[in-house]
Protein backbone atom coordinates (compact mmCIF):
# COMPACT_ATOMS: atom_id res chain seq x y z
CA UNK A 1 0.00 0.00 0.00
CA UNK A 2 1.49 3.53 -1.05
CA UNK A 3 1.84 5.93 2.35
CA UNK A 4 -1.41 8.10 0.61
CA UNK A 5 -3.70 5.37 1.22
CA UNK A 6 -2.73 4.23 4.83
CA UNK A 7 -2.56 7.84 5.65
CA UNK A 8 -6.22 8.23 4.33
CA UNK A 9 -7.65 5.13 6.05
CA UNK A 10 -5.97 6.01 9.12
CA UNK A 11 -7.80 9.84 8.69
CA UNK A 12 -11.58 7.77 7.82
CA UNK A 13 -10.98 5.94 10.96
CA UNK A 14 -10.57 8.40 13.03
CA UNK A 15 -13.38 10.65 11.25
CA UNK A 16 -16.18 8.01 11.49
CA UNK A 17 -15.86 7.36 15.52
CA UNK A 18 -15.39 11.44 16.22
CA UNK A 19 -16.99 11.18 20.05
CA UNK A 20 -14.07 8.28 20.74
CA UNK A 21 -11.69 10.61 18.89
CA UNK A 22 -12.23 13.45 20.76
CA UNK A 23 -12.02 12.15 24.04
CA UNK A 24 -8.88 10.26 23.85
CA UNK A 25 -7.31 13.47 22.21
CA UNK A 26 -8.83 15.09 25.26
CA UNK A 27 -7.20 12.93 27.59
CA UNK A 28 -4.10 13.46 25.80
CA UNK A 29 -4.22 17.14 25.70
CA UNK A 30 -4.91 17.60 29.41
CA UNK A 31 -2.21 15.76 30.24
CA UNK A 32 0.46 17.32 27.52
CA UNK A 33 -0.64 20.46 29.35
CA UNK A 34 -0.02 19.45 32.96
CA UNK A 35 3.24 18.29 32.28
CA UNK A 36 4.28 21.75 29.82
CA UNK A 37 2.96 23.65 32.53
CA UNK A 38 4.62 22.16 35.89
CA UNK A 39 8.06 21.58 33.83
CA UNK A 40 7.47 25.16 33.03
CA UNK A 41 6.93 26.66 36.52
CA UNK A 42 10.74 24.88 37.28
CA UNK A 43 12.20 26.94 34.43
CA UNK A 44 10.46 30.02 35.63
CA UNK A 45 12.51 29.12 38.84
CA UNK A 46 15.64 28.63 37.26
CA UNK A 47 15.73 31.75 35.56
CA UNK A 48 14.61 33.87 38.71
CA UNK A 49 17.55 32.06 40.12
CA UNK A 50 19.68 32.87 37.49
CA UNK A 51 18.55 36.90 37.21
CA UNK A 52 18.91 37.12 40.73
CA UNK A 53 22.72 35.81 41.11
CA UNK A 54 23.68 38.20 38.70
CA UNK A 55 22.00 40.96 40.57
CA UNK A 56 24.10 40.26 42.64
CA UNK A 57 27.36 40.15 41.03
CA UNK A 58 29.62 38.41 38.64
CA UNK A 59 29.13 34.81 38.44
CA UNK A 60 32.73 33.82 37.15
CA UNK A 61 34.46 35.58 40.41
CA UNK A 62 36.09 33.42 42.72
CA UNK A 63 36.64 34.91 46.22
CA UNK A 64 39.37 32.97 47.85
CA UNK A 65 40.60 33.46 51.66
CA UNK A 66 43.38 31.51 53.86
CA UNK A 67 42.52 27.65 53.86
CA UNK A 68 40.80 26.41 57.09
CA UNK A 69 41.32 23.45 59.04
CA UNK A 70 38.38 21.78 59.87
CA UNK A 71 40.22 18.96 62.21
CA UNK A 72 42.01 21.62 64.14
CA UNK A 73 39.78 24.97 63.59
CA UNK A 74 43.00 27.14 62.77
CA UNK A 75 44.19 28.28 59.61
CA UNK A 76 46.48 26.46 57.28
CA UNK A 77 49.72 27.79 56.05
CA UNK A 78 48.53 29.08 52.99
CA UNK A 79 49.23 32.69 52.59
CA UNK A 80 47.55 35.42 50.49
CA UNK A 81 50.72 37.40 49.26
CA UNK A 82 52.47 37.80 46.15
CA UNK A 83 53.54 34.22 45.70
CA UNK A 84 49.91 33.21 46.03
CA UNK A 85 48.67 35.77 43.09
CA UNK A 86 51.58 34.09 41.13
CA UNK A 87 50.22 30.58 41.39
CA UNK A 88 46.28 32.04 40.80
CA UNK A 89 48.12 33.95 37.42
CA UNK A 90 49.02 30.28 36.38
CA UNK A 91 46.25 27.52 36.93
CA UNK A 92 44.45 26.95 33.64
CA UNK A 93 41.30 29.02 33.05
CA UNK A 94 42.25 32.00 35.04
CA UNK A 95 41.59 35.46 33.14
CA UNK A 96 42.23 37.57 36.09
CA UNK A 97 43.23 37.95 39.80
CA UNK A 98 43.13 40.73 42.13
CA UNK A 99 44.11 41.02 45.64
CA UNK A 100 42.71 43.08 47.87
CA UNK A 101 44.05 44.68 51.23
CA UNK A 102 42.06 46.82 54.41
CA UNK A 103 43.04 49.02 56.73
CA UNK A 104 41.37 47.28 59.54
CA UNK A 105 43.56 48.87 61.97
CA UNK A 106 42.36 52.60 61.16
CA UNK A 107 39.25 54.30 61.80
CA UNK A 108 38.48 56.04 58.17
CA UNK A 109 36.38 59.16 57.22
CA UNK A 110 36.51 61.50 54.55
CA UNK A 111 36.39 65.34 54.12
CA UNK A 112 36.11 66.73 50.83
CA UNK A 113 35.16 70.30 48.89
CA UNK A 114 36.38 73.90 50.03
CA UNK A 115 37.53 74.39 53.69
CA UNK A 116 36.16 71.43 53.87
CA UNK A 117 32.84 71.67 53.33
CA UNK A 118 31.83 68.13 53.35
CA UNK A 119 32.40 65.30 55.35
CA UNK A 120 31.54 61.41 55.89
CA UNK A 121 32.36 59.55 59.09
CA UNK A 122 32.93 56.50 57.67
CA UNK A 123 33.58 54.43 54.41
CA UNK A 124 34.56 51.40 53.10
CA UNK A 125 38.47 50.96 51.68
CA UNK A 126 40.20 48.54 49.41
CA UNK A 127 43.75 48.31 48.25
CA UNK A 128 43.57 46.49 44.90
CA UNK A 129 45.61 45.94 41.62
CA UNK A 130 44.11 48.77 39.69
CA UNK A 131 45.62 47.64 36.75
CA UNK A 132 43.46 44.61 36.87
CA UNK A 133 39.77 46.50 37.41
CA UNK A 134 38.84 46.12 33.15
CA UNK A 135 40.06 42.36 33.29
CA UNK A 136 38.18 41.64 36.31
CA UNK A 137 34.75 43.08 35.06
CA UNK A 138 34.43 46.53 37.11
CA UNK A 139 32.04 48.79 34.98
CA UNK A 140 32.18 52.45 34.98
CA UNK A 141 29.74 55.00 35.66
CA UNK A 142 31.81 57.71 35.20
CA UNK A 143 35.66 58.85 34.01
CA UNK A 144 38.54 56.40 33.33
CA UNK A 145 40.22 53.50 34.97
CA UNK A 146 43.78 54.43 36.96
CA UNK A 147 46.78 54.93 34.94
CA UNK A 148 49.26 55.22 37.89
CA UNK A 149 49.53 54.11 41.02
CA UNK A 150 48.50 57.65 43.17
CA UNK A 151 45.19 57.82 41.19
CA UNK A 152 41.85 55.67 42.50
CA UNK A 153 38.36 55.17 41.72
CA UNK A 154 35.54 55.16 44.09
CA UNK A 155 31.79 53.78 44.75
CA UNK A 156 28.85 55.03 42.34
CA UNK A 157 27.37 56.36 46.00
CA UNK A 158 30.21 57.47 47.86
CA UNK A 159 29.17 60.97 47.57
CA UNK A 160 26.24 60.03 48.87
CA UNK A 161 27.85 59.43 51.97
CA UNK A 162 28.69 62.80 52.62
CA UNK A 163 26.64 65.25 54.86
CA UNK A 164 26.64 69.38 54.12
CA UNK A 165 28.23 70.94 57.17
CA UNK A 166 26.77 74.18 56.74
CA UNK A 167 23.57 72.83 56.46
CA UNK A 168 21.06 72.12 59.33
CA UNK A 169 20.18 68.72 60.32
CA UNK A 170 17.42 66.79 58.54
CA UNK A 171 18.46 68.98 55.30
CA UNK A 172 22.31 68.18 55.47
CA UNK A 173 22.53 64.98 53.80
CA UNK A 174 20.44 63.56 50.43
CA UNK A 175 18.92 60.09 50.36
CA UNK A 176 19.45 58.27 47.20
CA UNK A 177 16.99 56.07 48.02
CA UNK A 178 13.74 57.02 46.72
CA UNK A 179 10.88 55.53 46.19
CA UNK A 180 7.91 54.99 43.25
CA UNK A 181 4.42 54.43 43.15
CA UNK A 182 4.44 51.00 43.86
CA UNK A 183 6.65 51.03 46.88
CA UNK A 184 9.57 50.13 45.28
CA UNK A 185 13.63 51.34 45.09
CA UNK A 186 13.14 54.20 41.99
CA UNK A 187 16.73 53.43 40.50
CA UNK A 188 15.91 56.03 37.62
CA UNK A 189 15.36 58.55 39.44
CA UNK A 190 18.25 59.33 42.22
CA UNK A 191 18.72 62.58 42.97
CA UNK A 192 22.09 63.96 42.60
CA UNK A 193 24.67 64.31 45.89
CA UNK A 194 26.35 67.88 47.11
CA UNK A 195 29.28 67.37 44.54
CA UNK A 196 30.93 65.76 41.92
CA UNK A 197 34.10 63.64 43.34
CA UNK A 198 35.70 63.74 39.96
CA UNK A 199 35.50 67.72 40.24
CA UNK A 200 35.94 67.66 44.11
CA UNK A 201 38.85 67.82 46.40
CA UNK A 202 38.73 64.52 48.54
CA UNK A 203 40.54 64.04 51.84
CA UNK A 204 40.87 60.75 53.66
CA UNK A 205 41.51 60.71 57.40
CA UNK A 206 43.14 57.51 59.16
CA UNK A 207 42.55 57.68 62.95
CA UNK A 208 44.29 54.47 65.24
CA UNK A 209 44.71 54.25 68.74
CA UNK A 210 47.77 54.49 71.33
CA UNK A 211 48.86 52.39 74.02
CA UNK A 212 46.54 54.59 76.53
CA UNK A 213 43.65 54.42 74.16
CA UNK A 214 43.33 57.78 72.83
CA UNK A 215 42.60 58.87 69.25
CA UNK A 216 46.04 59.71 67.51
CA UNK A 217 46.13 62.60 65.14
CA UNK A 218 44.15 62.21 61.80
CA UNK A 219 46.69 61.11 59.12
CA UNK A 220 45.57 62.57 55.88
CA UNK A 221 45.84 61.25 52.78
CA UNK A 222 45.00 63.27 49.62
CA UNK A 223 42.72 61.34 47.30
CA UNK A 224 42.86 61.98 43.50
CA UNK A 225 39.80 60.43 42.18
CA UNK A 226 39.94 59.31 38.41
CA UNK A 227 36.94 57.01 37.82
CA UNK A 228 33.52 56.37 39.36
CA UNK A 229 32.57 52.38 39.09
CA UNK A 230 29.59 50.96 38.47
CA UNK A 231 27.94 49.58 41.96
CA UNK A 232 29.02 45.62 42.15
CA UNK A 233 28.58 44.07 45.41
CA UNK A 234 29.73 40.83 44.13
CA UNK A 235 33.06 42.17 43.26
CA UNK A 236 32.84 44.54 46.90
CA UNK A 237 30.90 46.28 48.83
CA UNK A 238 33.76 49.00 48.19
CA UNK A 239 31.81 49.91 44.82
CA UNK A 240 28.74 51.20 46.51
CA UNK A 241 30.00 53.67 48.57
CA UNK A 242 33.53 53.01 49.33
CA UNK A 243 37.21 54.33 47.87
CA UNK A 244 39.80 51.86 45.82
CA UNK A 245 43.80 52.32 46.11
CA UNK A 246 46.08 50.53 44.21
CA UNK A 247 47.97 48.10 46.38
CA UNK A 248 51.51 49.43 45.90
CA UNK A 249 49.88 52.78 47.17
CA UNK A 250 49.03 51.26 50.10
CA UNK A 251 51.96 49.76 50.92
CA UNK A 252 53.92 53.16 51.03
CA UNK A 253 51.08 54.38 53.19
CA UNK A 254 51.57 51.80 55.32
CA UNK A 255 54.80 52.38 55.98
CA UNK A 256 54.38 56.01 56.45
CA UNK A 257 51.83 54.61 59.33
CA UNK A 258 53.74 52.23 61.07
CA UNK A 259 57.23 54.01 60.49
CA UNK A 260 58.39 50.10 59.42
CA UNK A 261 59.29 49.54 55.99
CA UNK A 262 60.03 45.37 56.60
CA UNK A 263 56.88 44.51 57.77
CA UNK A 264 55.81 41.47 55.77
CA UNK A 265 52.72 42.20 53.47
CA UNK A 266 49.43 40.17 53.55
CA UNK A 267 46.43 40.26 51.65
CA UNK A 268 43.09 40.16 54.00
CA UNK A 269 41.37 38.07 50.05
CA UNK A 270 41.90 37.38 46.45
CA UNK A 271 39.17 37.78 43.51
CA UNK A 272 40.22 35.34 40.61
CA UNK A 273 38.28 36.09 37.67
CA UNK A 274 37.58 32.59 35.29
CA UNK A 275 37.59 32.59 31.57
CA UNK A 276 34.16 31.62 31.34
CA UNK A 277 31.13 30.37 33.30
CA UNK A 278 32.21 26.63 32.48
CA UNK A 279 35.66 27.01 33.66
CA UNK A 280 34.40 28.34 37.29
CA UNK A 281 33.98 24.53 38.94
CA UNK A 282 38.02 23.85 37.70
CA UNK A 283 39.25 26.48 39.01
CA UNK A 284 37.92 26.68 41.99
CA UNK A 285 39.09 23.28 42.41
CA UNK A 286 42.10 23.62 41.63
CA UNK A 287 42.60 27.36 43.89
CA UNK A 288 41.17 24.63 47.11
CA UNK A 289 43.89 22.21 45.95
CA UNK A 290 46.44 24.97 46.54
CA UNK A 291 44.77 24.61 50.09
CA UNK A 292 43.44 27.64 50.54
CA UNK A 293 39.35 28.32 51.05
CA UNK A 294 37.41 29.42 48.54
CA UNK A 295 33.45 30.88 48.06
CA UNK A 296 31.74 31.93 44.23
CA UNK A 297 28.11 32.56 43.38
CA UNK A 298 28.58 29.35 40.96
CA UNK A 299 28.93 27.02 43.66
CA UNK A 300 25.50 28.94 44.50
CA UNK A 301 24.20 28.44 41.51
CA UNK A 302 25.33 24.78 41.01
CA UNK A 303 23.22 23.88 44.48
CA UNK A 304 19.72 25.85 43.30
CA UNK A 305 20.20 24.26 40.05
CA UNK A 306 20.06 20.92 41.44
CA UNK A 307 16.76 22.17 44.41
CA UNK A 308 15.25 23.16 40.69
CA UNK A 309 15.99 19.84 38.82
CA UNK A 310 14.38 17.93 41.87
CA UNK A 311 11.14 20.31 41.50
CA UNK A 312 11.00 20.31 37.81
CA UNK A 313 11.23 16.15 38.15
CA UNK A 314 8.85 16.11 40.96
CA UNK A 315 6.67 18.60 38.97
CA UNK A 316 7.03 16.84 35.71
CA UNK A 317 6.22 13.68 37.49
CA UNK A 318 2.78 14.74 38.72
CA UNK A 319 1.92 15.95 35.19
CA UNK A 320 3.26 12.25 33.37
CA UNK A 321 0.68 10.38 35.49
CA UNK A 322 -2.22 12.53 33.71
CA UNK A 323 -0.34 11.46 30.00
CA UNK A 324 -0.01 7.87 31.58
CA UNK A 325 -3.62 7.61 32.01
CA UNK A 326 -3.99 9.36 28.53
CA UNK A 327 -1.38 6.22 27.05
CA UNK A 328 -4.04 3.72 28.56
CA UNK A 329 -7.28 5.70 27.30
CA UNK A 330 -4.75 5.64 23.55
CA UNK A 331 -4.50 1.72 24.17
CA UNK A 332 -8.12 0.85 24.70
CA UNK A 333 -9.19 3.26 22.27
CA UNK A 334 -7.12 1.51 19.86
CA UNK A 335 -8.03 -2.06 20.91
CA UNK A 336 -11.83 -1.35 20.54
CA UNK A 337 -10.94 0.12 16.96
CA UNK A 338 -9.42 -3.57 16.28
CA UNK A 339 -12.37 -5.47 17.43
CA UNK A 340 -14.96 -2.99 15.14
CA UNK A 341 -12.65 -3.62 11.87
CA UNK A 342 -11.63 -7.19 12.61
CA UNK A 343 -13.62 -8.25 9.17
CA UNK A 344 -11.61 -5.30 7.58
CA UNK A 345 -8.50 -6.45 8.95
CA UNK A 346 -8.60 -9.67 7.09
CA UNK A 347 -10.21 -8.53 3.94
CA UNK A 348 -6.55 -6.38 3.72
CA UNK A 349 -4.88 -9.38 4.22
CA UNK A 350 -6.83 -12.20 1.78
CA UNK A 351 -6.13 -9.18 -0.65
CA UNK A 352 -2.78 -9.39 -0.07
CA UNK A 353 -1.57 -6.45 2.06
CA UNK A 354 2.01 -6.30 3.90
CA UNK A 355 1.27 -6.67 8.01
CA UNK A 356 3.69 -4.03 8.09
CA UNK A 357 0.96 -1.38 6.21
CA UNK A 358 -1.31 -2.96 9.02
CA UNK A 359 1.11 -1.97 11.77
CA UNK A 360 1.83 0.94 10.22
CA UNK A 361 -2.30 2.62 9.52
CA UNK A 362 -2.79 1.51 13.01
CA UNK A 363 0.41 3.01 15.35
CA UNK A 364 -0.35 6.46 12.04
CA UNK A 365 -3.69 6.96 14.36
CA UNK A 366 -2.35 6.31 17.96
CA UNK A 367 0.52 8.74 16.74
CA UNK A 368 -2.14 11.58 15.34
CA UNK A 369 -4.01 11.71 18.45
CA UNK A 370 -0.91 12.01 20.59
CA UNK A 371 -0.21 14.99 17.95
CA UNK A 372 -3.37 16.37 18.27
CA UNK A 373 -3.59 16.33 22.06
CA UNK A 374 0.39 17.85 21.91
CA UNK A 375 -0.30 20.84 20.06
CA UNK A 376 -3.65 21.71 21.34
CA UNK A 377 -2.41 20.72 25.02
CA UNK A 378 1.04 23.09 23.83
CA UNK A 379 -1.44 26.38 22.84
CA UNK A 380 -3.65 26.13 26.30
CA UNK A 381 -0.17 25.84 28.40
CA UNK A 382 0.90 29.10 26.66
CA UNK A 383 -2.24 30.26 27.74
CA UNK A 384 -1.94 29.30 31.71
CA UNK A 385 1.85 30.54 31.72
CA UNK A 386 1.04 34.06 30.40
CA UNK A 387 -1.92 34.24 32.90
CA UNK A 388 0.29 32.74 35.93
CA UNK A 389 2.64 35.20 35.14
CA UNK A 390 0.33 38.20 34.60
CA UNK A 391 -1.37 37.36 37.81
CA UNK A 392 1.57 36.60 40.09
CA UNK A 393 4.83 37.37 38.30
CA UNK A 394 5.17 40.84 39.73
CA UNK A 395 5.27 39.45 43.27
CA UNK A 396 8.01 37.32 42.15
CA UNK A 397 9.67 40.05 40.50
CA UNK A 398 9.86 41.79 43.75
CA UNK A 399 11.18 38.97 46.08
CA UNK A 400 14.31 38.22 43.50
CA UNK A 401 14.86 41.26 41.37
CA UNK A 402 13.70 38.95 37.79
CA UNK A 403 12.16 39.73 35.32
CA UNK A 404 9.44 38.28 37.33
CA UNK A 405 8.22 35.17 35.33
CA UNK A 406 7.11 32.10 37.35
CA UNK A 407 6.35 29.77 34.45
CA UNK A 408 8.51 30.07 31.28
CA UNK A 409 8.08 27.66 28.58
CA UNK A 410 11.66 27.42 26.20
CA UNK A 411 11.38 26.34 22.92
CA UNK A 412 12.76 23.18 24.01
CA UNK A 413 9.71 22.38 25.97
CA UNK A 414 7.51 23.16 22.93
CA UNK A 415 9.06 20.81 20.94
CA UNK A 416 10.27 18.13 23.72
CA UNK A 417 6.26 18.28 24.59
CA UNK A 418 4.90 17.53 20.92
CA UNK A 419 7.08 15.10 20.40
CA UNK A 420 7.00 13.10 23.66
CA UNK A 421 2.62 13.10 23.11
CA UNK A 422 3.36 11.06 19.96
CA UNK A 423 5.86 8.77 20.88
CA UNK A 424 3.42 8.19 23.80
CA UNK A 425 0.73 7.87 21.65
CA UNK A 426 2.85 5.26 19.15
CA UNK A 427 3.66 3.38 22.03
CA UNK A 428 0.23 3.12 23.32
CA UNK A 429 -0.54 2.23 20.08
CA UNK A 430 1.72 -0.64 19.75
CA UNK A 431 0.09 -3.41 21.58
CA UNK A 432 -2.75 -2.99 19.12
CA UNK A 433 -0.91 -3.09 16.28
CA UNK A 434 1.02 -6.20 16.98
CA UNK A 435 -2.00 -7.71 17.89
CA UNK A 436 -4.11 -6.77 14.36
CA UNK A 437 -0.99 -7.88 12.55
CA UNK A 438 -1.33 -11.05 14.41
CA UNK A 439 -4.98 -11.73 13.01
CA UNK A 440 -5.64 -15.04 10.80
CA UNK A 441 -7.16 -13.54 7.89
CA UNK A 442 -9.86 -16.74 7.46
CA UNK A 443 -10.83 -16.06 10.94
CA UNK A 444 -10.98 -11.94 10.63
CA UNK A 445 -12.92 -12.23 7.63
CA UNK A 446 -15.91 -14.64 9.61
CA UNK A 447 -15.93 -12.42 12.43
CA UNK A 448 -19.32 -11.22 12.77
Amino acid sequence: MRFADILKMCFDSLSRRKGRTILTVLGVFIGCTSIIVMVSIGAGMQESYDQMLKNMGDLSIIEVYRGYNQNTGTQTESKLDEKAVESFHEIAGVKAVMPKASLDNYNISFKAGINDRYSADWGNFAGIDVSALEDMGYELVAGRYPESSDEVVVGQYFAYNFKDTLMPDGRNYVDRYTWDENGNIDTENVPDPFFDPLKTDVKMLLTSWDDSGNETTPYEVELKVVGVLKEDQGKGYETSDGVMMDINALKALIQDLTGKTDTKFEYSSINVKAESLEAVPDVEQAIKDLGYSTYSMQSLRDELNKQTRQIELMLGGLGAISLLVAAIGITNTMIMSISERTKEIGIMKALGCYVRDIRAMFLMEAGFIGFMGGVLGLGLSYSVSAAINKFLGASLSGMTGGSGAISRIPLWLSGSAVVFAVLIGMLAGLFPALRAMKLSPLAAIRNE
